[in-house]
């Protein structure tokens, strides 16, 4: 009997952009997390039967990061890619409809913590926590997301595929996980998928605290043919210290010419309320950790407009991944940044990957940009800039 072939799901979001560089191992910096955000229950639901999966991976590496004006070597956890330990299942419920679940948790390798673990409470599974219903008329997921849709945006035109020294989310304003998240995603039409997402705030007049006023709305849209991917987001963020709305715009486009791959990305960010200082970001558990947050936090009328440019190069089995990010701050403070990154990766198999790679943030007018990986950060130098050199390994499981 011949077996039944998995069929493309519709909910498959079209922009798991970045699979054309160099070998399948080399490319799990850009691939396997793209697939961990846009994949309803990370690419079970793709399925015909019903299943249950344990995966991970761990990304360790040797550092040398500046660190309050000085040097610091240290062994880290995740900066290529989140170390992380997951869960996940797909029930076929008959007619085409199925239900499906992820829990994911951060680790912290180097001392056997957990990681993504910030704002209100301990949580076992702070990288995400969802259950969805994928069918013809799409997906509606609900849980803790495993990224934010602009972050999904922000994935389609980085080459780093939001973690090394280079990724988008060092500087580039984007809300991070949120709990408490409605989301629903269009099956595929002609390439196109849209997406939209909200936060619910949870407040009451007697409950009045940080994390249940930061509620959250975000319309998405993805595009994909054989070369071109593409993204586009609006987000508006009730800005939890006044109640104004805080917003965020993010654009992506990439185009693949199968030897090499180009990125960009445009993108805004308006702060017209109060000050979002760090402290309030701390306590800002429905996003846990806004990515391109500075030291020194948002100011009022901060205006910000970032563009990027990168590129993931085929070296034989190897990749060359290169980014530059440009953030022009129009605000009355005009605290500028700019950061480079270059990573290499080699594959020692389909599981295994060594690479290293460099970051520089250079901050101006007193911003306070630090370069950061998908969960390392470095600190500054006497200048108040910041960089890292880094030698470490990927294994997923």
């Amino acid at each position: 009997m011949k077996a039944n072939k998995p069929r493309l799901h519709p909910l498959l979001a079209a922009l798991i952009a970045t699979t054309a560089a160099g070998g399948a191992a080399a490319q799990t910096a850009q691939t396997q997390e793209l697939k961990q955000i846009t994949s309803p229950a990370g690419g079970l639901a793709l399925g015909s039967s019903s299943s249950v999966q344990v995966y991970g991976l761990i990304d360790s590496s040797v550092a040398s990061v500046s660190m309050q004006g000085q040097r610091a070597t240290k062994l880290e956890s995740g900066h290529m890619m989140g170390s992380r330990l997951g869960f996940k299942g797909s029930e076929d419920l008959g007619g085409g409809l199925r239900a499906n679940f992820q829990l994911e948790m951060g680790i912290n390798t180097s001392n056997g913590a957990q990681q993504q673990n910030q704002g209100f409470g301990a949580k076992a599974f702070g990288r995400g926590s969802l259950i969805s219903l994928t069918g013809n008329f799409g997906e509606l997921r609900m849980g803790r997301t495993l990224a934010s849709l602009p972050t999904e945006v922000q994935a389609v035109g980085d080459p780093f595929g939001l973690g090394g020294g280079g990724n988008l989310q060092g500087i580039q304003p984007s809300p991070g996980r949120q709990n408490n998240n409605i989301l629903y995603q269009s099956p595929s039409i002609g390439g196109f998928i849209g997406k939209a997402a909200y936060t619910i705030s949870e407040y009451t007049r007697q409950n009045i605290d940080i994390e249940h006023r930061a509620h959250q709305y975000t319309l998405a849209l993805f595009y994909k043919n054989d070369a071109w991917s593409a993204a586009v987001s609006a987000t508006r963020m009730t800005n939890p210290t006044d109640g104004s709305a805080t917003r965020y715009f993010n654009s992506a486009l990439a185009y693949d010419f199968k030897a090499f791959k180009l990125f960009g990305s445009f993108a805004t960010f308006k702060n017209p309320g109060a000050a979002i200082t760090p402290t309030v970001n701390t306590g800002l558990d429905n996003s846990g950790q806004l990515a391109g947050f500075p030291s020194v936090g948002y100011y009022e009328g901060q205006d910000d407009r970032s563009f990027s440019i990168g590129a993931s190069v085929k070296l034989g089995p190897s990749t060359l991944l290169l980014n530059a990010i440009d953030l022009n701050d129009t605000g009355p403070l005009n605290r500028d940044a700019r950061q480079y990154g270059v990573a290499y990766l080699y594959p020692m198999s389909k599981r295994t990957t060594l690479y290293t790679d460099y970051g520089y943030v250079k901050n101006k007018n007193g911003a306070g940009y630090t370069l950061t990986g998908a969960v390392t950060a470095a600190g500054f130098t006497n200048n108040g800039n910041s960089n890292a050199y880094r030698v470490g390994i990927i294994h997923s499981f």
